[in-house]
């Protein structure tokens, strides 16, 4: 086969595929897989280096683009109360242990005795 006769994508395949990668993302940040989403958007940045976008599908992906960034917020959100729970179960582990008289072990580390 030539390189003339090499097969080619249309303008409409990459668009198709850059919409699809968007909806990937979004399925991926659903369930978390933050890795997944990375892949996806860098994947739909090289299609779109090469395509032009019309408007109603810039605005399509810009919807699921907005999908994707409440999906990151709520896993912001989910993680710092985490965190202040964490850090709320060491104060009150410190406490205890003051109050019985152990000393502290210091911050964060673990000891081990071979």
């Amino acid at each position: 086969m030539s390189v003339g006769s090499s097969p080619r994508t249309t303008p409409r395949d990459d668009l198709h595929t850059i919409e699809q990668l968007s909806g990937q993302a979004l399925e991926a940040a659903r369930c978390g897989d933050w890795d997944r989403v990375d892949a996806c958007y860098e994947a739909r940045a090289l299609k779109m280096a090469s395509c032009e976008i019309d408007r109603a599908s810039a605005q399509r992906m810009l919807a699921v683009d907005d999908e994707v960034r409440a999906a990151i917020l709520v896993a912001q959100a989910g993680l710092a109360s985490l965190l202040a729970d964490a850090a709320r179960a060491r104060r009150h582990l410190r406490k205890l242990r003051e109050s019985h008289g152990q000393p502290e072990t210091g911050h964060g580390i673990l000891h081990h005795e071979v």
